[in-house]
């Protein structure tokens, strides 16, 4: 990144396509699957905060650890997926192994998600940046 302003630029690009992603992938697309498999162990209202807090960190993570140091959209692309993958590999693989009911498909799925949705992001933060002249 070459100034602070090309990062913020980034980091918004970056928040606003995982608002929209994430919007279509757990609200529309895999909504029925995630609600069926995680059941038993959604409370019966969420708590905003933690998302909320998930969101803006993993942004500027994607901004710092995929969009910054590349210097090409494959790059982008590649660091974005590696983020993604050890991220919600993290998250997933950790879950199965110390939430009994935790599904072990959903792990999978979630896990792909989370590396396909980083990659995406990490590209149109690049993508947007880069055509800006950042």
């Amino acid at each position: 990144m070459k100034s602070i302003k090309s990062a913020l630029i980034a980091y918004i690009t970056v928040l606003l396509a995982f608002a929209i992603l994430d919007g279509l992938w757990l609200g529309v697309i895999a909504n029925e699957w995630y609600m069926s498999a995680f059941a038993p162990l959604l409370r019966d209202a969420f708590i905003t905060w933690p998302w909320v807090t998930f969101y803006l960190l993993y942004g500027a993570a994607v901004v710092f650890l995929a969009i910054s140091p590349s210097a090409s959209m494959s790059g982008a692309l590649a660091r974005g997926a590696a983020l993604g993958a050890t991220a919600y590999g993290t998250y997933n693989l950790t879950a199965y192994s110390i939430i009994g009911q935790w599904p072990w498909q959903m792990t999978w799925i979630d896990w792909i998600w989370g590396s396909v949705a980083t990659a995406l992001l990490s590209l149109s933060g690049y993508v947007v940046t880069r055509s800006r002249g950042n």
